[in-house]
This record gives structure tokens, C-alpha cells and sequence, in this order.
């Protein structure tokens, strides 16, 4: 499968996951969805997404590397989720940090799917061109 496919869905799945339990920790904590907690996230994710160069060569595994370097874009997810559920409650919080990890564990789990569709793509380019 192509390799930057691959990254770009490691990436997804990461910044999905880290966005799910960060919803579900604010709900745990009792933080009701608001739109200060909103941008403080958001501004959070973007510094982070803009300073996450310095995470790239930290580890050997280039896997385990999409994953970290994926984390950064975390609190992005959770606060846009947050921008578009604003007033949610606690509760809510969580079950939206859990609808957020289950789709991103579904991303994961159809990496074989997006790996045919790129090869029956670059098949059909390849064979109409």
C-alpha cells in the first residue's frame, strides 16, 4: 500500500483517539461544553500542530511515529467537536469522546479497504492511460 496512505491514516486515527479522551476526560472532570473550553482547545491543537516538527525522528519506528506525531492535533478534533456541540453537558462529553474514538478506531480498522481502493485506482489509471 502507499506509504504516505498509510501515515495520513495512522495520523487520522491518532488525532482522533487523542481528540476521544480528551472529550471524555473533560467530561469526567465535570466541565460542561463551553465555548471558552472550545477555543482554549483549539488554540492548543494549532500551537501544538504548528510545533509538532520537533516530534519528527524522536523514535525509530516510523508507525509509532505517525502515531506521535499525530497527537498534537488531538485537541483540535475535541475542540471543533466542542464548536459544534457547544452547551453539552458532561455526560454528553463523554459519549461524544467516545463516538469520536469509535470513529477513529473504525478508521483504523479500514486500512485493508482504503489499501484496495488505492490499488484498484492506481491500476485503473495505470491500465486507462
Amino acid at each position: 500500500m502507499n506509504q504516505r496512505l498509510v501515515w495520513r491514516i495512522r495520523q487520522v486515527t491518532g488525532a482522533g483517539f487523542t481528540g476521544g479522551l480528551l472529550l471524555v476526560g473533560c467530561g469526567l472532570a465535570g466541565l460542561p461544553g463551553s465555548l471558552p473550553l472550545s477555543i482554549a482547545l483549539i488554540g492548543s491543537g494549532l500551537a501544538g500542530t504548528a510545533l509538532r516538527h520537533r516530534l519528527y525522528g524522536l523514535l525509530d519506528n516510523r508507525a509509532f511515529e505517525a502515531y506521535l506525531t499525530a497527537l498534537p492535533a488531538g485537541p483540535l478534533v475535541a475542540g471543533l467537536v466542542l464548536l459544534v456541540f457547544a452547551g453539552a453537558s458532561p455526560g454528553e462529553l463523554q459519549t461524544l469522546g467516545g463516538v469520536v474514538g469509535l470513529l477513529a478506531l473504525l478508521n483504523h480498522l479500514l486500512r485493508p479497504i482504503y489499501g484496495l481502493l488505492s490499488l484498484v485506482v492506481t491500476r485503473l489509471s495505470g491500465a486507462l492511460a
